[in-house]
């Protein structure tokens, strides 16, 4: 079938910011697309609203509307760039959900058409109803539902039986709104609680399978049927944990061939009769002793298993998806990677890949059960030839205190619970027992996980026991080929990585790397995709040049603190090199991503960013240089271990030695004292009597951190002896050997971030963001602007002073990032990153400048531009946070980073782009008449001022009695609500409960009751999906933008720009 020739104009919706459930998967799947539109003439026209993406450049779009992403905007993109076509399958639920309301509100015709999988399709496969409906008229079988109705409830639980079911939502994201309940009492209390407290009309209950094994099929079909398995997945944990909280082997490991194809023939022909018109994934729950399955759901777009699934299989599924969309069949696409089949052909695969989730427990101290809902922010991918191999490079993968140890040091009952309980910690606990010599049926009885990856585990451990301590073990190979990694060897060995490194070097046992290519080696492959293994025949020799080579480190799996913000720019240092005329490979471990798509770069490493694999990829390609400052910390805490290896000229950009200079507080201080550079008063300490000692000479409140971090992670702000006593102990915990910071809090500022790129000598800012919350907040969780006006023009003279001095003092070159506070005119420096920030994306999304294209010519050649970029319009950018996801976790913003994401407002003002960026956030001011105060005393003058707009607007205010005393003093009317423990009614917590409220202005005190109270102000508010602004700065501007009722635009990034 020919190309559709009517597609011309076509609007790609992306998946806004990232949340749990929805990361970086779908930047790759839409930059993906964009590009397969483009290649065939298309016009794209990109709707998201996610600054830290790909797609949302002009490289990828043709025109970019960074826009809240609702119906209204999406009427008004159609009409004002003529779209014939709308691309909804490649920006997961968001866009999907976007779709069937664009159908619904009757905005589809004849000239205006989905393209891709059919609405009708989506609707089916989205709707739990419909799509049970369909499995029985089919004959699959499918567990029982049930569906409670709000005006019948009590009667409907009469008809479900009392054993455990799973209650979900359709149209849903993550698992989000699912749950499991072990007997109707238990459901009962739910629904009670569900239908009192939200708006819901109706959940569907489904009979719980939990415990049987969970198989996926990632699928493609053309526009006439032709249909291809990518490949399949298996579930490690069983039903009863989202698929994206379990570890995933690819292919599946211990089914049947009668198993693989009978799964494989329902998937097929459920598939089919749908409709689905592209990719698409199908999940089963499979119980191997009666060999009965059940269809558990399909998801009708591209997802996070597509993604991986494409990594797994060198599939590029979301290109040939959008090929399909544009009429094109399977046999008539190319498989870009061989370049000589066609993508009909299923992937045949000759090794293993293990994903692991990237769970955020290191940051928050909150339930780490796991269950189906997703908790997790990121995931890591490894491959081998072998299970063990790729299960170990996954874990070496994640980068985290438990995956550096293997083992969990705990007693025997405490063990017990964590293999009979689903958490981040099984798989360590696995590790554990087969250590104290547990039996393998009994761990497989304990986990769920099939005896089988017991059996393959038990293998590594039986290695490790074996290696001896003080001398390189003389099973060394052995371990190598189970994939056992030098820092794990090191550690059981008490011999440096460093050492192990040099002697593998020495003796030859270093890794080949074989070629990912759809076909087991049946063709010859044209792209180089590459993974490392021991004891086999190397294929990177294959892919010589004779051009210049950079090395380019990724950032590894999304967490918070290092998330996509870091992948667009090794992405877009990737493809200014290559535009350069360097040969660039490209090294990263995150299936998600762009950076690993497999023909971004000119070679891709599939590989852990650990100092064994950096170095034996060094080791193999000899690159001319290597950049870091794209892989957040990741980089930096090896950069100083691979300069000893490989020498320090090796790396592009601020050396190695002056990144140890910045990130050792003491030396960093010395410098700035002496350039005459203020900084809020400080002590390292490195013991409790140190402390004692040096806290007398900087006072209270004061910031707690630890060195070399990311993200605020180890940071807090204390206001006692006691308390400080109490974090410093914890981080010595959590971060053995390296001292303890404490510095003064500049309770009052206002923080900055300054973006700017230098060559060692000259510097250049390119832009400064004033943060609207208070210094203190850390600065991926601060609501930020950047605009004309914003900074006063002597605090930018100064700030630009500073940067000069530092550039010169550490040899900066490259990305920078400094941030600083300001406080009666004083400019006080917090912090100086050498390597690019989260506010990178931001920065060249305002000002259209390529920070990071010209960061790295800086780098090559040392030219720094003179001029710097100007901003015509206000852009603001706003944090997401999961509180959804975890109820137990404060909403106050502090030191330490709780953000998955961000999004981003654009306005011709700065009230416009402010009431934007609250949209994004899913806080629509507009939308909010109810308005909850409770403020601390020292924010009691500024709750006037935001008390008095809401009033003059039409709306209602309760407060506590503080703030209602102070209220009504000064004339304001309010409805006064009582303390949580007030045997007076109603209590803070019956209004949230109640539905009186929409919105809720809570700053937190130190008082023990008020904080008691805040808490649970803030805890029932994330339940009833109540927005909460626990910061006063940011309240009045919201407040204060919504009393001037601005007019909204809609604008191509690029009309902002060049706006006067």
């Amino acid at each position: 079938m020919p190309r559709d020739k009517r597609i011309k104009r076509v609007l790609v919706i992306g998946s806004g910011p990232v949340v749990i459930g929805q990361a970086a998967e779908f930047d790759y799947a839409g930059s993906q697309a964009c590009l397969s539109l483009k290649e065939d003439d298309a016009h794209v026209v990109l709707l998201n609203s996610n600054p830290a993406t790909i797609q949302t450049d002009y490289s990828m779009a043709d025109r970019i509307y960074m826009e809240p992403m609702d119906v209204e905007t999406i009427k008004e993109i159609i009409s004002k760039e003529n779209i014939d076509s709308i691309l909804p399958t490649m920006g997961g639920q968001t866009a999907l959900n976007l779709a069937v309301s664009i159908g619904r509100a009757g905005l589809l015709n004849e000239n205006l058409r989905i393209i891709g999988t059919p609405l009708e399709s989506i609707m089916l496969a989205e709707n739990r109803e419909l799509f049970h409906k369909l499995m029985l008229d089919m004959g699959e079988p499918v567990a029982m539902s049930w569906t409670i109705r709000r005006r019948s409830y009590l009667k409907d639980l009469d008809s479900i039986p009392d054993r455990a079911v799973i209650v979900r939502t359709s149209f849903s994201l993550g698992g989000t709104s699912g749950s499991i309940f072990n007997s109707r009492e238990e459901l009962l209390n739910f629904c009670n609680r569900l239908f009192k407290e939200t708006e819901q009309d109706e959940v569907d209950v489904e009979e719980s399978i939990a415990g049987l094994k969970e198989i996926e099929y990632e699928i493609i079909r053309d526009n006439v049927g032709n249909c291809i398995i990518i490949c399949n997945m298996e579930n490690l944990d069983p039903m009863g944990v989202h698929t994206g909280e379990s570890i995933v082997v690819t292919p599946s490991q211990t089914l049947s061939d009668i198993e693989y194809h009978m799964l494989r023939d329902a998937a097929l022909r459920i598939i089919g009769r749908i409709g689905i018109r592209g990719a698409c994934n199908i999940q089963f729950a499979l119980d191997s002793a009666s060999g009965r399955y059940y269809v558990v759901e399909v998801n009708p777009r591209t997802s996070r298993s597509s993604a991986l699934a494409s990594k797994a299989s060198g599939y590029p599924i979301a290109r040939i998806s959008t090929k399909i969309a544009l009429g094109y069949n399977l046999t008539e696409i190319l498989n870009p990677i061989t370049r000589t089949t066609y993508a009909a052909f299923e992937p045949s695969l000759d090794y293993v890949t293990v994903k692991i989730p990237r769970w955020p427990f290191d940051k928050f101290s909150v339930d780490r059960t796991l269950g189906v809902q997703m908790k997790s922010i990121g995931e890591v991918m490894g491959i081998g030839r072998t299970f063990e191999e790729a299960l170990m490079k996954a874990i070496a993968s994640l980068d985290n205190s438990e995956s550096r140890k293997l083992r969990i040091y705990m007693e025997g009952i405490e063990l017990d619970k964590v293999l009979s309980k689903p958490s981040d910690l099984k798989i360590y606990a696995i590790f554990e027992a087969i250590f104290r010599n547990y039996e393998v049926e009994k761990i497989s009885r304990m986990t769920g996980y099939d005896h089988y990856f017991i059996q393959k585990i038990a293998n590594i451990v039986s290695a490790l026991k074996n290696v001896g301590i003080g001398e390189i073990p003389e099973n060394l190979r052995e371990c190598k080929m189970l994939g056992i990694p030098d820092s794990l060897i090191s550690s059981f060995s008490r011999i440096s990585e460093k050492d192990l490194i040099k002697y593998r070097i020495e003796n030859s046992i270093t890794p080949c790397f074989r070629a990912i290519d759809t076909c087991s080696g049946e063709f010859e492959v044209k792209i180089p995709y590459l993974y490392s293994t021991y004891f086999e025949d190397d294929e990177s020799s294959h892919f010589q040049t004779q051009k210049k080579k950079i090395m380019v480190l990724g950032s590894g799996p999304n967490r918070i603190s290092q998330g996509l913000e870091f992948d667009y720019g090794a992405v877009k240092a990737i493809q200014y090199l290559r535009k350069s005329g360097y040969y660039t490979v490209m090294v990263n471990c995150n299936p998600e991503t762009v950076s690993t798509d497999f023909d971004i770069s000119d070679k891709l490493y599939f590989e852990p960013l650990t100092l064994e694999n950096i170095s034996n990829i060094i080791n193999m390609e000899k690159p001319d240089g290597l950049i870091i400052q794209f892989s957040g910390q990741t980089g930096q805490n090896i950069s100083l271990d691979l300069a000893d290896i490989f020498g320090e000229e090796l790396f592009l950009g601020t050396k190695p030695s002056q990144i140890v200079r910045i990130e050792e507080r003491t030396e960093f201080s010395s410098r700035l004292e002496k350039m005459g550079i203020k900084q809020p008063g400080f002590v390292t300490v490195r013991n409790l009597d140190e402390m004692y000692e040096k806290l007398q000479s900087i006072g209270f409140p004061v910031i707690v951190r630890s060195s070399f971090i990311i993200g605020g992670r180890s940071m807090d702000i204390v206001y006692e002896q006691s308390e400080a006593s109490d974090r410093v102990q914890a981080v010595f915990r959590e971060r053995p050997g390296f001292p303890v910071l404490i510095s003064r809090y500049l309770d009052g500022a206002t923080e900055m971030d300054v973006d700017f790129i230098s060559n060692g000598e000259k510097s250049l800012v390119y832009g400064i963001s004033v943060h609207i919350e208070e210094a203190g907040t850390h600065s991926g969780d601060a609501t930020m602007v950047l605009g004309p006006g914003t900074v006063q023009e002597r605090t930018r003279q100064k700030i630009i002073e500073i940067v000069d001095m530092l550039t010169a003092d550490f040899k900066l070159s490259g990305l920078s990032n400094l941030q600083v506070a300001v406080k009666d005119n004083e400019i006080y420096v917090i912090e100086l990153n050498a390597r690019s920030s989260r506010s990178v994306p931001f920065v060249s999304r305002s000002t259209g400048k390529d920070l990071v294209g010209d960061a790295v010519n800086a780098m090559l050649t040392g030219f720094v531009e003179n001029d710097a970029p100007h901003v015509n319009a206000y852009f603001v950018k706003v944090p997401i946070f999961p509180f959804n996801k975890f109820s137990d976790l404060d909403t106050v913003l502090g030191p330490e980073m709780k953000s998955t994401g961000e999004g981003i407002g654009i306005g011709k003002s700065l009230e416009e782009a402010i009431m934007k960026s609250m949209k994004v956030a899913k806080l629509d001011i507009e939308k909010m008449s109810r308005v909850l105060i409770t403020v601390n005393d020292f924010d009691k003058g500024a709750a006037l001022g935001i008390a008095r707009n809401i009033t003059g607007a039409g709306g209602k205010l309760f407060a506590t009695p503080g703030t209602h005393m102070m209220l009504s003093e000064n004339g304001i009317e309010s409805t006064v609500v009582y303390r949580v423990d007030d045997v007076r009614k109603p209590s803070v917590v019956d209004i949230i409960i109640n539905d009186e409220v929409d919105l809720i202005i809570n700053t937190p005190t130190m008082l023990s009751g008020a904080i008691r109270d805040g808490f649970e102000i803030r805890r029932q508010a994330i339940r009833k999906g109540i927005p909460v602004i626990t910061n006063i700065r940011l309240a009045d501007l919201v407040i204060t933008s919504f009393k001037r009722s601005v007019e909204y635009g809609c604008m191509d990034l690029n009309e902002y720009r060049v706006m006067n």
